[in-house]
């Protein structure tokens, strides 16, 4: 998952989630201006989509530490 830049906080918060979960990295948005992201986004390595289990996990977890509302 890609987070936000501007919010270093909620990448450490991440970061601790998901340090045992050898299927999940996070990183940090290095893009600026008008590219930059907004929200966390969550992408599949290679493309394509996140196994359907994997993808509940993430999700339930963002929930649990208040990425997503």
């Amino acid at each position: 998952m890609i987070v936000p830049a501007d919010n270093p906080e909620l990448y450490a918060r991440l970061v601790a989630a998901f340090v045992q979960n050898p299927q999940v990295f996070v990183s940090r948005d290095r893009r600026l201006g008008e590219r930059a992201l907004r929200a966390v986004e969550i992408f599949a390595v290679g493309g394509g989509e996140l196994d359907p289990l994997l993808r509940r996990t993430v999700e339930t977890e963002l929930k649990r530490v208040g990425a997503r509302g």
